[in-house]
């Protein structure tokens, strides 16, 4: 009977850390055109996690960044007349999504190209000791690669997820001491995070 308690404890502690993972914090994006080279960005839902918010050129190039912390809503708008003809990319990111969507300027106005809109949701990290768990996203069916590289940029590890409501454990007892790198590619997308083992 006690045995059947504490599996059953141990089960509700581990489906409650999972759905805290995945109530991350996802900001809901919106821009418009609201004048002839103007666009009104307006984003909410960030959470509790730093934001920033950027302008890119088709060369990737950062023309404009904010960071945003601790505000639930943002809105601006963005004078688009001194830039040339051209694509260019807004991008909202926090530590649990990447949304871009595209913006066309052209001699005389703004197109904002709402069907470019990609949304990324992040493997969320966590340590506990020597186990670390990555939860990987849940919004699509995007496969995500995990490797873990040591200090000299060596491949200790490696594992390609299909992308669903996963929880993975990772036991890092298993490797010498020292710092690494874990390695998450997800919707073409690259996400790092280090850690050390002591």
């Amino acid at each position: 009977m006690n045995n059947l308690k504490k599996v059953m404890l141990i089960a509700i502690m581990v489906m409650a850390s999972t759905m805290s993972f995945a109530n991350g914090d996802k900001p809901n994006v919106k821009v418009q055109s609201v004048g002839a080279k103007t666009i009104a960005l307006t984003a909410s839902g960030f959470g509790t996690s730093e934001t920033q918010i950027k302008l890119r050129d088709e060369k990737g190039s950062i023309l404009h960044t904010e960071r945003i912390l601790g505000e639930n809503e943002y809105s601006k708008k963005f004078d688009l007349n001194s830039l040339k003809t051209g694509t260019y990319y807004i991008e909202v990111e926090n530590e649990t999504s990447f949304s871009t969507l595209s913006v066309e300027v052209s001699a005389k106005s703004t197109n904002v190209l709402n069907n470019s809109k990609v949304v990324i949701m992040k493997p969320v990290i966590r340590r506990n000791g020597d186990l670390l768990d990555i939860l990987m996203p849940s919004e699509d069916s995007t496969s995500v690669e995990v490797s873990i590289y040591d200090s000299n940029f060596n491949r200790v590890f490696k594992e390609t997820v299909a992308g669903s409501n996963d929880l993975r454990r990772y036991d890092l007892s298993q490797l010498a001491q020292g710092d690494y790198r874990i390695k998450m590619n997800a919707g073409g997308r690259e996400f790092i995070q280090f850690v050390a083992v002591k």
